[in-house]
């Protein structure tokens, strides 16, 4: 029996696509430092490329090229991901090797622990691709419709071998996509952070238009690491997923940002602050350890922001 132990040029292209490329630096949903296709210093590939060619760790404002991401990635994959697809899960077929190395892209190693895992590792494709659709969807116990689509298409990639792509959300339409078309979820799902924090006036309906495209900029002028260029892209949602976090039932609903991320932060940062230790109870502790959060992982942007105001 072979064992597939590389990512194909395909499913590299697939991952990509549902990662996106970001050529500069932003903020995760968990307040994690990440650039490229999702890279960050919790990786030990994309950290000692790093360091070995700037000596130092990941900062906002640095950018990188799209042909070194896609460098990275194919190491980053078949180093840190791939070997653990080929010596736990085992797939038969490249393009399940392809798809199972996505969702361990996007959920950790300890995916290839999970109930589609074994099944696929069983021989159970159809099963195996029945339980991925249902599996990793939400986030901060919110479900997402970007993980839906993501994790149905993977399941398609490994019981189908159809491979696809997700780059930005379509907000403007085209002629080749009128209006009419049907309602697409994951832009709904923005359209109603953006009407939330007051960016979008119009009716949430999931279809691409003016409005939104205007709501879309009118977010990213907020946002000082963000091109104002109407795209809904890795970025740009990443940003809004935080902002949601951060608005949602004000500190009481924080803090459950700041317990489930510690430990992501902790490991791209190189240590959460002990605060995290010393809080607990009442809703004024929640309040400060919010407060204490949100300039822990935003201490970059505020030390920049400081020194403009200083430079004034």
């Amino acid at each position: 029996m072979t064992v597939i132990t590389k990512l194909s040029p395909a499913g590299a292209a697939d991952l990509g696509a549902h990662e996106g490329f970001v050529s500069r630096t932003y903020r995760c949903p968990a307040g994690v430092l990440t650039i490229g296709f999702g890279f960050t210093m919790a990786s030990k590939v994309f950290a000692s490329y790093w360091m070995a060619k700037y000596g130092r760790r990941l900062k906002p404002g640095d950018t990188i090229t799209r042909e070194e991401a896609e460098e990275l990635l194919l190491d980053l994959v078949n180093h840190e991901y791939g070997v653990t697809v080929s010596s736990k899960i085992k797939p038969q077929k490249q393009h399940g090797f392809d798809g199972a190395s996505s969702v361990l892209y996007n959920c950790g190693r300890g995916a290839a622990n999970w109930r589609w895992a074994k099944a696929l590792a069983a021989g159970d494709v159809e099963r195996a691709a029945a339980l991925l659709r249902t599996t990793a969807i939400t986030a901060n116990g919110r479900r997402l419709p970007g993980l839906v689509k993501r994790r149905e298409a993977e399941a398609r990639m490994i019981s189908r071998g159809i491979y696809s792509t997700h780059k930005s959300i379509r907000v403007e339409p085209t002629a080749s996509v009128p209006t009419t078309a049907p309602a697409d979820e994951e832009l709904k799902h923005y359209q109603q952070i953006l009407t939330r924090i007051g960016h979008y006036k119009g009716q949430i309906d999931g279809l691409p238009g003016p409005r939104t495209s205007a709501a879309v900029r009118a977010f990213q002028r907020t946002q000082p690491n963000l091109n104002v260029d109407g795209i809904l892209g890795t970025a740009t949602a990443a940003a809004l997923d935080r902002a949601q976090s951060a608005s949602d039932g004000g500190a009481t609903a924080t803090i459950g940002m700041v317990l489930s991320t510690a430990g992501t932060a902790a490991a791209a940062t190189g240590g959460a602050p002990e605060w995290v230790l010393w809080f607990g109870g009442g809703a004024a502790a929640l309040t400060i350890v919010a407060g204490v959060y949100f300039a822990w992982i935003y201490r970059d942007e505020v030390r920049a922001a400081i020194k403009r105001g200083m430079t004034k």
